[in-house]
């Protein structure tokens, strides 16, 4: 099966973090290139994952098409995902440095599980994050989007294709976002979720901005 699109990461100097696009970019170098990976195959297949980088790791459940970018990760990073079926439908993990694609593993087998790696070779799971903040961007899945995800001192440019899980780690202060679509794209809906619980929600389009309170 054809990717859906890589998901294009990087980092620019951020603005202040509660106006969003509306404050101006510094002139800070980007940081290095953010991974992030697309989880593949028959669509609607269920699967359960774990996420980690150098630093922190995170648990996840969902089903195919899922793009998952780590904001400020600290590599090497890795993603293991599990079907949870018996069928056999496939699954496919495709790690994504910057706009490059670096692995690619799949499978079909019943409960088959899956592993790829980003930015070197990491042998052991990182501990829980936390906090644990995340955001869910859910939209039609055909349309490409942009956002600006940020904490008090950095900003990272997302360019990606919903459905989309944001994990940000150790964040420096809370968290915004905001997210472009175009004149095709009618409503984004966000779910913000700190360390489990539900803490925001928008639904706008064909552009929209989501805060940590």
């Amino acid at each position: 099966m054809s990717a859906l699109g890589a998901a294009l990461a990087f980092s620019v100097a951020a603005c202040n973090n509660q106006t969003g696009f509306s404050g101006s970019v510094g002139n800070t170098p980007n940081g290095p290139a953010l991974a992030s990976y697309e989880i593949l195959g028959t669509l609607g297949t269920p699967f359960t994952a774990t996420v980690s980088d150098a630093q922190s790791s995170w648990t996840l459940q969902g089903n195919v098409p899922l793009s998952v970018i780590i904001c400020n990760n600290v590599l090497p990073a890795r993603i293991i995902a599990t079907k949870t079926t018996s069928n056999s439908n496939l699954l496919s993990l495709e790690a994504i440095l910057g706009a490059i694609v670096i692995d690619l593993q799949s499978t079909s087998a019943p409960f088959g599980t899956v592993s790829v790696q980003a930015g070197g070779t990491l042998n052991s799971i990182s501990a829980p994050a936390f906090p644990d903040l995340r955001i869910f961007a859910a939209g039609p899945a055909d349309q490409r989007y942009s956002a600006l995800v940020e904490d008090i001192t950095t900003g990272f440019v997302i360019n990606s294709r919903a459905p989309t899980l944001i994990l940000f780690d150790s964040p420096d202060g809370k968290v915004d976002a905001t997210f472009f679509g175009n004149s095709q794209f009618p409503t984004f809906t966000l779910n913000m979720t700190l360390n489990g619980a539900v803490v925001a929600t928008v639904v706008h389009g064909p552009d929209a901005t989501i805060r940590e309170p």
